[in-house]
């Protein structure tokens, strides 16, 4: 297994949606007649604390939201508020869709409670609040 990261980056969080160029796209999924664009990326573990950083302060606060992005493995995950990041295990992390995450068995619980209260207190709604992919422990990277 490479040590690689994926994330997938919605363009409206974007202020300069320019910065995807710079990206190593893997898919491009279009909502909403193509005005939402989801853009999944690679990131190889080097690369992480610049494209960390790039895409954080690149954070859009146009539509008067906040907003985060998920850098994730099979084992680390790394969620990129506007003013905070969070670095966790994803041990003991199971997602489902649209649902908000249950860390009842997860090996960095106070960390993930810690930052589920913090987008809590974005007014990200708690549909938003699964922050992995359901299927990211089966993803190759």
């Amino acid at each position: 297994m490479e040590n690689n990261y994926h994330a997938v980056i919605i363009n409206l969080s974007q202020l300069d949606t320019s910065v995807f160029k710079s990206f190593n796209i893997i898919n491009i999924q279009k909502r909403f007649l193509g005005i939402i664009k989801l853009y999944k990326i690679s990131v190889h573990e080097k690369d992480i604390p610049e494209t960390v950083s790039i895409v954080q302060s690149n954070m859009s606060r146009k539509l008067k939201k906040e907003w985060y992005v998920t850098f994730y493995n099979s084992e680390r995950a790394i969620i990129v508020f506007r003013n905070k990041k969070f670095e966790l295990s994803t041990n003991g992390i199971t997602p489902m869709y649209q649902k908000k995450l249950n860390t009842i068995n997860a090996a960095d619980k106070e960390i993930w409670d810690k930052m589920i209260c913090y987008a809590k207190s974005l007014n990200i709604p708690d549909s938003q609040l699964d922050f992995l992919p359901v299927g990211y422990k089966t993803e190759n990277y």
